[in-house]
């Protein structure tokens, strides 16, 4: 199995003197995997590493944010998503989101969003396209703290909003609750800015597909399990799970652009597959593509046992109405969110 330096190019974001936020530092990570780890389906070791040549235009927080070991690092940008039910005495681990701007968007699956109406645990109220939880379900995404700051574990960011799209059926039984027939499995949500009024740590988006036979990447948190622990008032309160990061690597086997038409494989929406482990947990994950570059897609479904996944594309999605039908497209030509703009044809 080829496993030749994998690697991402991650962005270091700021504060620019105008107030807005843009790109500070650039600069690859090696993903080297840890002794006696598979190839193709590994935890990576956590070497240290500083994020920028040139930190004093860093505040301090964001310095605090722009060194550490790989594996924090990476935490600043690929977080889990965790809901938690009033007066239960667990937090539930249930998929892999990733930032997509400064100002707190963030892309995971949308079956990921709807695991409490699925599972059993909670509601969800719609209107239009946008889904908020009830029955007491605190939904969000936890952010590693630098331990270098004096303080240790998390900080929890829930969701404000969350934007999906497709199209809720009802059953004409009663026994069966209403179905949703999903247009793209991807989701967007929207969470607060660090208490400082600092940015997230987005990934680099391209609304390129994938090519057939391109090396997919994918990081996500496979294997965390649910933690005993409370959320209150937004505060946290437990022990500090395994959030351990697992890297997946395959290749692109096919492309269905037109899958939302043609409705060639179940995964919903323009998609692709890939041969990669990919566990459950890992659902919503950002699959990296051009070298670990940029992320292309989202991943979307897999087989347990088996080295064979789905990923929902990006670019498809990206036109699709937020609030005041603001697509998440406009608002990365606005460039006031911080999103990253990569260009290229490659890319």
């Amino acid at each position: 199995m080829e496993n030749t330096n994998i690697s991402i190019l991650k962005s270091i974001w700021s504060r620019q003197r105008d107030g807005q936020w843009g790109i500070h530092d650039v600069k690859g990570l090696s993903l080297k995997p840890r002794e006696d780890q598979e190839e193709d389906y590994f935890a990576f070791k956590g070497e240290m590493n500083l994020m920028t040549s040139t930190p004093f235009g860093l505040s301090l927080s964001e310095l605090f944010r722009s060194f550490g070991s790989t594996n924090f690092l990476v935490k600043q940008s690929i977080v889990p998503v965790v809901a938690w039910v009033h007066n239960e005495s667990v937090i539930r681990t249930i998929g892999t989101g990733f930032f997509v701007s400064c100002s707190g968007y963030l892309m995971t699956a949308c079956h990921v969003l709807l695991d409490p109406e699925e599972s059993g645990y909670g509601k969800v109220h719609r209107e239009g396209n946008t889904l908020r939880m009830l029955d007491g379900v605190v939904m969000g995404v936890l952010v590693r703290i630098n331990p270098a700051t004096g303080q240790r574990g998390f900080a929890f960011f829930p969701f404000e909003n969350s934007w999906y799209w497709g199209d809720w059926k009802s059953s004409p039984l009663l026994h069966e609750s209403d179905r949703f027939d999903m247009l793209t499995d991807i989701a967007i949500c929207k969470v607060a800015t660090w208490p400082d009024g600092e940015g997230h740590q987005p990934l680099n988006l391209s609304l390129n597909a994938f090519s057939k036979n391109e090396r997919a990447t994918v990081i996500g948190y496979a294997e965390m399990p649910d933690t005993p622990g409370a959320i209150n008032e937004n505060e946290i309160s437990f022990s500090v799970p395994k959030d351990e990061l697992f890297v997946s690597v395959g290749h692109v086997m096919d492309v269905f652009p037109c899958n939302h038409l043609s409705r060639d494989v179940p995964t919903p929406g323009p998609c692709f597959d890939f041969g990669a482990k990919v566990p459950g947990k890992m659902s919503g994950a950002p699959i990296f593509g051009a070298d670990g570059a940029v992320v292309r897609g989202v991943v979307s479904r897999s087989f347990s046992g088996e080295r064979h996944a789905y990923g929902a594309m990006i670019g498809p999605a990206m036109h699709l109405p937020l609030q005041d039908n603001i697509s998440f497209e406009a608002l990365m030509k606005m460039g006031s969110e911080g999103i990253a703009q990569v260009q290229g044809s490659s890319l």
